[in-house]
Order: C-alpha cells, then structure tokens, then sequence
C-alpha cells in the first residue's frame, strides 16, 4: 500500500523586541503590531545599563520570503531578520513528495 504525505519546507520566522517604559505604552504598541501579524512570544521587565526600570517584549511571525537587504527596525524597535511582506509563499511542487512505506 503506497501512503502519500505532503510536507513543506521548515517554517521560518522573522523576530523583532519593543522596549517601553510603560506598561500602557507597552500594550499599545503590541496591540498595534499585532494587527501586522506579529506575536508576543515573551515579556520581561527589567533595568537597563543606566538603571532604569523599563519592558521588553519579543514578538515573532511568519517569514514571507527572502532575507532584506538594508537593517531593520527604528528607535527602540528592531527586526532582527525579515520582510515587510504580509503574505506566504505559495507551495511549489519542489516543496512535496510521496513517501513510500517499505512494508
């Protein structure tokens, strides 16, 4: 009996982290990014080099498609890797084969 299974390619993920020194700001911000398909993965409050009290949040989505060229993020918001893309890759046929069960 041949049993066919679809696999596609590992999924890839592009990282950014906000910090905020408020709570408020904070929420706001990831309330935002969450809208453009980002997800908080963690959130720590913690003190800086400087001693001050502030929170840092570490988000995750979907990576769209190939690595950018320029650097990412601004002010206290960094992409650590990614595309401003907001839509999967289409599966090519490169990306499924049959497995074949040997019994």
């Amino acid at each position: 009996m041949t049993k066919t299974a679809i696999i596609q390619a590992q999924q890839r993920w592009e990282y950014m982290f906000l910090t905020r020194r408020s709570e408020l700001a904070l929420q706001d911000e990831l309330n935002a990014v969450g809208q453009q398909g980002w997800e908080l993965v963690a959130v720590e409050y913690y003190k800086d080099a400087k001693g001050i009290m502030g929170w840092i949040a570490f988000l995750k989505r979907p990576c769209a498609g190939p690595k950018p060229t320029g650097s990412g993020g601004e002010g206290h918001t960094e992409h650590v890797s990614g595309t401003e893309s907001h839509h999967a890759p289409a599966i090519s046929p490169d990306d499924v084969f049959d497995i074949k069960d040997g019994g």
